[in-house]
């Protein structure tokens, strides 16, 4: 199984997310909540069309998406060299992951991608560069963060990939996907399209994966 990426309304929300969706009138009672609480930190109205029935959305690699977070934190860390570690490697090990995902979790807002990094799975369209840690509307805490800003990580990051290996515009695809930069590659591609729908239709997206 993949990593699913849906640009939808948030009622639309199916398993294996959750065992079940939750209803319009849940969703929106929660987003008046928190539009009340962060009003001074979003400076603006924070609002969907909740009732759409649109829906946009697709698979990435399960390992892709690991590699497109891993290659955010690299970057973050340790610059381009971060990212020409990845050109000839597979994948890093278990050990260099979990420090480069703590070393960002330390790093917080003071790092260069906390709408990668700090373990949002819903994105929703508002447009300062914040993360919201509430209660969803069954109670559960989670983080929210903001879709153009998702956007503009995914872009940077990108650009630093093509900056760190040229090469892997023309080489990456299904059968280069080993190579753990052209992986990130891949990834990053289809979260920067769906990003881009949602912000242009001011829908959530919200992502299966951790």
């Amino acid at each position: 199984m993949g990593v699913g990426y849906t640009v939808s309304a948030l009622h639309r929300l199916l398993t294996p997310v959750r065992p079940y969706s939750p209803t319009v009138a849940s969703i929106v009672a929660w987003r008046q909540r928190v539009a009340s609480k962060y009003r001074d930190q979003l400076a603006e109205e924070l609002t969907w069309d909740e009732s759409s029935t649109y829906e946009a959305s697709a698979n990435v690699a399960t390992g892709d998406d690991v590699m497109l977070h891993f290659a955010a934190a690299a970057l973050d860390q340790h610059g381009l060299t971060g990212l020409a570690g990845m050109i000839s490697r597979r994948q890093p090990t278990s050990q260099e992951m979990a420090a480069a995902f703590a070393a960002a979790d330390r790093r917080g807002f003071g790092g260069r991608f906390p709408q990668l990094l700090l373990g949002a799975r819903i994105w929703l369209p508002f447009s300062n560069n914040l993360m919201i840690e509430e209660p969803d509307w069954d109670g559960k805490v989670a983080r929210y963060g903001s879709v153009p800003r998702l956007a503009d990580e995914l872009t940077d990051l990108r650009s630093a990939i093509t900056e760190a290996d040229p090469s892997v515009e023309r080489s990456a695809g299904p059968e280069a996907t080993a190579h753990s930069l052209a992986g990130a590659w891949e990834a990053s591609a289809t979260v920067l399209r769906l990003a881009t729908i949602a912000w242009e239709r001011h829908l959530p997206l919200w992502t299966t994966g951790s």
